[in-house]
């Protein structure tokens, strides 16, 4: 018994340590929850809309949010206390908006044994704009720097987003921020705001 009471004392030891120190190195969130680090997107992520505007006919569908796209997060340099530097990739991935008003988001900028799908409701609140606030349930587990084993949760991770549809339907624009809580769900460990990219898969 005393030797597990050690375990977790040193695990909570190294989750602070992780979540609390200075600098972007320490701490960082992403589009689900937080991570070490900054997301490299793949070679051929799509960085803006425009990489789905060039030549691209309109969207069948005209210019809803429901569907699936590639999304990318990038920081405006906001973020405190932990800085993340303006410009950096926050996170990437696949987010599909349904149509009963709920959506879910699969990070490819953090390993799944952190928490890699967040879930969320949206609604339209404008003219081709939508607000869109999911919760994510991050963990830092052996794939945390620093490693933490058995995985730890460290508590809800509040992302809000504000876009708007382009008039082809194929991409969208907007705003972003996360609030990441401790497990107390009211201790703010870190916020982060920048701008948010979506491309709309196509059957094609």
């Amino acid at each position: 018994m005393k030797s597990t009471t050690i375990r977790l004392r040193r695990h909570a030891a190294a989750l602070a340590l992780g979540l609390l120190g200075a600098g972007f190195a320490e701490l960082a969130a992403a589009g689900c929850g937080t991570y070490n680090g900054p997301a490299p997107l793949p070679p051929h992520w799509p960085h803006s809309a425009a990489d789905a505007e060039n030549g691209v006919k309109p969207h069948p569908g005209g210019n809803g949010i429901v569907g699936m796209w590639k999304e990318t997060m990038v920081s405006d340099g906001t973020a405190y206390p932990g800085v993340v530097p303006n410009g950096m990739t926050i996170d990437f991935g696949t987010t599909q908006w349904h149509s009963d008003g709920t959506e879910f988001l699969i990070s490819g900028g953090r390993a799944p044994s952190t928490g890699d799908v967040c879930m969320g409701v949206w609604e339209q609140v404008g003219p081709n704009t939508f607000s869109l606030k999911h919760v994510a349930l991050p963990y830092n587990s052996s794939d945390s720097n620093p490693p933490v084993v058995p995985a730890v949760f460290v508590g809800p991770s509040i992302i809000k987003e504000k876009v708007t549809v382009s008039r082809s339907g194929n991409s969208y624009e907007g705003t972003f921020t996360i609030d990441q809580y401790a497990t107390d769900e009211t201790t703010l460990l870190e916020h982060i705001g920048g701008t948010v990219t979506g491309i709309r898969f196509t059957p094609d």
